[in-house]
């Protein structure tokens, strides 16, 4: 963390995604806010698809069992929570600051015939209102660096999931040393999306440890998802900004919009999934 690192904080965080309602109607992810996956450069799978694939790689993860109750921390417009309800059968509560984000994940659950299996609610992952080891298993997809403090989140995450439950996430970490002449324009961008500043590959399992929580797992699949998202979001965005910039707050828009000749790539910046459990008690 430097000087001009940024927190995220929950409420300015909801209110953020609050103003972003209406880019979600026309989304270019389908009901999800998360990059894609995609097999390699050749891959012409398209942005929903690929958003698709990585949340099947995360459900394959939490390694579920028939009955299962799972917790979605920051769980946008809910599609990722819905296809797991859909492919493992399991319950599913998910939690977001965003209150616009809630109302709509509860519609889109009633509209799938699944509001009986899946259900969201306004909540702080800093504080979940839920009672300890009360979920099988917990994800945080692209949730977490949004969050004030990694480690903190974690444990609360943990403290939520029973004995032997997995925790699977994906984050930002620093791939390769931001120069000091980087630094500035980097955490500028992800100021600009209320994001703070990227993990650190090598401490993440003892931030784990220290929140409890064992690591099983972790793998950069940078190559394969924000290398990807960030060439082909930019050409979707070209090719649909005029219905874009009709749906969003102006002043909102005009913040998050690229600047011409503006190069939002961050190669220094890769993107993980992380894999733990938490320990059965002795």
């Amino acid at each position: 963390m430097t000087s001009s690192s940024f927190t995220p904080v929950g409420e300015q965080v909801g209110q953020f995604y609050d103003q972003l309602m209406g880019a979600f109607d026309a989304s270019l992810y389908g009901p999800n806010i998360h990059v894609g996956f995609w097999d390699s450069q050749e891959d012409s799978t398209g942005l929903e698809e690929a958003a698709n694939r990585l949340t099947d790689m995360m459900i394959e993860r939490l390694q579920l069992r028939p009955g299962a109750r799972v917790l979605d921390i920051g769980c946008g417009l809910g599609g990722p929570a819905l296809r797991l309800a859909k492919v493992t059968g399991a319950e599913v509560v998910g939690v977001s600051v965003s209150l616009k984000q809630v109302e709509k994940a509860n519609l889109l659950a009633e509209e799938a015939g699944l509001s009986g299996k899946v259900s969201f609610q306004h909540g702080d992952a800093m504080n979940l209102p839920f009672d300890d080891a009360s979920f099988d298993a917990v994800w945080m997809l692209e949730s977490v660096m949004q969050m004030p403090d990694r480690k903190a989140a974690l444990t609360e995450a943990g403290r939520v999931l029973r004995p032997g439950g997995r925790l699977a996430l994906t984050d930002n970490y620093e791939r390769e040393t931001i120069s000091a002449e980087r630094r500035p324009v980097i955490e500028g961008i992800l100021k600009r999306y209320l994001t703070q500043s990227p993990a650190s590959f090598e401490a993440y399992p003892a931030m784990l440890r220290e929140a409890g929580l064992r690591c099983a797992e972790i793998v950069d699949v940078s190559e394969n998802t924000t290398r990807q998202s960030v060439r082909r979001l930019g050409e979707a965005l070209a090719e649909n900004m005029a219905e874009l910039a009709a749906k969003v707050d102006p002043e909102v828009f005009a913040k998050l919009k690229p600047a011409d000749g503006e190069n939002m790539e961050m190669p220094e910046v890769g993107y993980l999934i992380v894999t733990a459990r938490r320990p059965e008690e002795a």
